[in-house]
């Protein structure tokens, strides 16, 4: 167990600056190809920073943890919202635009509720699993032709701030080379960290006596969500949290379509009843308080960001308390 231990925390730590590295290179080499800088923001960014979580699912597909992929993607979504946003907002109200908001927010609490649906059979079936990637890539598609099409002056002033804070190299890296290179490296350096990552959290798994979805859901979750903060963080500081609302948002919506149902497209994925009737409720629930938020009022307040952390918290808390009473496995 001790060996998993330093495994896992190896394996987080090189995951977290892959995708830290991979974000900031896929950033440049879209400035290289001259996108617009409201699409880099708004979209690809989103994308970028879930690479983690889509790797993680991947690989634990392939080597039959599919369930520690769906535990990751859940936890992730849980984790964007509960910790990241709330986190974001108590140390700086974040400012909105509803309006440029609300399809993206639409879109996630939608794709939450299909899988909760697509799942009261305790399963999802590569089928399910390719309509969610469909599903995922039609709204990728749709945000980054309306963002092409009709960019807003403000949107581009805020992708304009959080791409400039991503980008900041050495002189060669910021070369058309420097950045290929780099983004081979973090591309590798995330494929190798989220194999020891995958293989620890299995191991760790066994070894408690839990599911492997339980470590996808916790500790898999919180370590592949860390860009979202790097990038939830740097917005805050520069101004513009709106754009890392958005990121999140986005993120949710990778994580609960392309993430799951690329896991469920290699492997029938199967889910138990806690995941059932305790972690898909918790998550609506967060996706439902901030669609609340976003809907009808113009910011996130230091109180409202304070609730979430508070509900992040009770709900990694009530997951030691199932594991720790032995019902974690089984709520029949």
């Amino acid at each position: 167990m001790t060996s998993d231990l330093v495994l896992l925390a190896v394996g987080v730590a090189l995951l977290v600056k892959g995708g830290d590295l991979f974000v900031s290179s896929a950033v440049r080499i879209a400035g290289f190809l001259q996108l617009p800088n409201v699409v880099i923001g708004s979209t690809l960014v989103s994308l970028a920073t879930t690479t983690p979580e889509m790797v993680v699912a991947i690989v634990a597909a392939t080597r039959g943890n599919a369930d520690l992929a769906l535990g990751n993607s859940v936890g992730s979504t849980i984790c964007n919202i509960g910790l990241i946003l709330g986190l974001s907002a108590t140390l700086r109200p974040i400012y909105l635009h509803p309006k440029s908001l609300r399809t993206a927010v639409l879109t996630m609490v939608g794709l939450g509720g299909a899988l909760v649906l697509l799942t009261l059979d305790l399963s999802l079936e590569r089928g399910e699993g390719v309509l969610l990637i469909l599903a995922g890539v039609g709204y990728f598609a749709y945000d980054f032709m309306a963002a092409a099409r009709e960019p807003k002056p403000v949107e581009i002033a805020e992708a304009k701030a959080i791409t400039q804070e991503m980008t900041r190299p050495a002189a060669w890296l910021a070369t058309r080379a420097g950045t290929a290179t780099q983004f081979t490296f973090a591309a590798g350096l995330v494929i190798l960290s989220s194999r020891i990552v995958v293989d620890s959290a299995v191991g760790l798994a066994a070894a408690w006596g839990v599911p492997p979805l339980v470590i996808g859901l916790t500790v898999v979750a919180l370590a592949t969500s860390l860009p979202e903060l790097a990038t939830a963080v740097s917005s805050a500081r520069r101004g513009v949290s709106d754009l890392s609302v958005g990121n999140i948002v986005g993120a949710n919506i990778a994580n609960l379509s392309l993430i799951v149902g690329a896991a469920a497209a290699i492997a029938p994925v199967t889910v138990d009843k806690v995941t059932q009737r305790f972690d898909f409720p918790a998550m609506l629930v967060l996706m439902a308080a901030l669609g609340w938020s976003l809907w009808t009022r113009s910011r996130l307040s230091r109180l409202e960001g304070g609730v979430l952390l508070f509900a992040y918290a009770g709900y990694i808390g009530m997951v030691l308390v199932l594991v720790l009473s032995g019902s974690r496995p089984d709520l029949s």
